[in-house]
């Protein structure tokens, strides 16, 4: 990946982007919460949807399109966005 790539894939304002540590993830680019419960939280990333799947899991912060979840971590997943849309890659 060049430098033009990267830089247009880390300031992409549509599209899922997550950071995983431990047991913590950190997701950015969040629309809107679409599903959240103790075991899965599903937000929509605008072009993709996210979901995080776990137990005990908590939103310990929600600011300016960031979302931070803790708890034990157990799979990731995207989904496709709405119907209709173009999707650039």
């Amino acid at each position: 990946m060049n430098v033009k790539d990267e830089l247009l894939f880390d300031f992409s304002i549509n599209m899922p982007r997550l950071l995983v540590s431990g047991k913590t993830c950190i997701i950015d680019n969040v629309k809107k919460i679409v599903f959240i419960t103790e075991n899965s939280i599903i937000v929509d990333n605008g072009k993709r949807f996210s979901a995080i799947n776990g137990d005990r899991l908590r939103v310990k912060m929600i600011e300016e399109e960031r979302m931070i979840v803790t708890g034990e971590l157990l799979s990731i997943e995207f989904y496709p966005g709405k119907k209709g849309e173009l999707h650039e890659e």
